[in-house]
């Protein structure tokens, strides 16, 4: 069985690393990161200039599994949407970190398996990766989920699971002191650059810092809206106020409303 570190670049699984490093967790036979195709692009910074000549001293690297291993973009193949936008009511469910986290690692795994190189693997058509996963691998894999010890409640399935800072107690503040002790600045949260999950501070800082993927975001947020009204229904949004998010006040204080993460839980860490 093989040890995977499930990196999401934030700062559990930085935390995690550092923990590796120290040689308080057991090496990880491989560590990779899912591109979902719209990562913030500080995280793909701090992973560049930060995480891996951390884990380079100690022979590691990251992989990145390719955005072409994911069969469904922002809407899956019955035309729902997969993104936990807000509705008029409501708030949608979120399918995007199993389509574009959970399927892409795992069909990685199984493809570099197979004997596929990473290059192969980027430019696999679809059809190809659809025919190579049904063959059978004898190697199994063990993949390492961030959840701190006072996030343990977000454990929904324990299966070729392992949850080492649930085990070793250690909390979302150890993590950040882990990192701090280090020596390394804290990394940014890792999210998609459209995820509605956000606060305002997170959409603040996009917006002042990468005012590329703030442009892309709101173009997404007026597209989604746009086909949500044109199919029949009322509308969605990116921003909780369920206003068009380049109109959305970003200096409120929103820490206290409460919001749903995504249920599948392997965002954000």
């Amino acid at each position: 069985m093989q040890n995977i570190l499930n990196y999401g670049g934030g700062r559990q699984t930085v935390a995690m690393c550092i923990l590796v490093k120290r040689g308080i967790l057991p090496k990880p036979q491989r560590i990779i990161i899912a591109d979902t195709g719209r990562e913030n692009q500080s995280t793909w910074d701090y992973l560049e200039e930060i995480t891996r000549p951390l884990l380079e001293s100690v022979g590691l690297s990251v992989e990145i599994a390719p955005r072409s291993l994911a069969y469904v973009d922002v809407y899956g193949l019955n035309g729902q949407l997969l993104i936990p936008a807000f509705t008029q009511d409501g708030k949608l469910s979120a399918f995007c970190s199993d389509e574009w986290k959970g399927q892409v690692v795992k069909r990685y795994l199984k493809l570099s398996t197979l004997g596929h190189t990473p290059a192969e693997i980027a430019t696999m058509p679809e059809p190809k990766i659809r025919e190579e996963m049904k063959k059978r691998i004898d190697e199994t894999f063990l993949n390492w989920i961030g959840f701190a010890f006072d996030e343990s409640k977000r454990i929904k399935n324990r299966n070729n699971r392992k949850f080492w800072l649930c085990e070793l107690m250690l909390t979302k503040a150890d993590c950040v002191n882990i990192i701090t002790k280090e020596g390394l600045p804290l990394p940014p949260p890792s999210s998609c650059w459209m995820c509605p999950n956000k606060r305002n501070w997170q959409w603040k800082f996009i917006k002042e810092n990468y005012p590329g993927d703030f442009n892309q975001a709101c173009q997404l947020d007026e597209e989604i809206r746009a086909w949500d009204i044109e199919t029949g229904n009322s509308g969605v949004w990116l921003h909780e106020d369920r206003v068009p998010l380049r109109e959305a006040n970003l200096d409120a204080d929103d820490s206290d409303t409460p919001i749903r993460q995504c249920s599948l839980g392997v965002c954000f860490i």
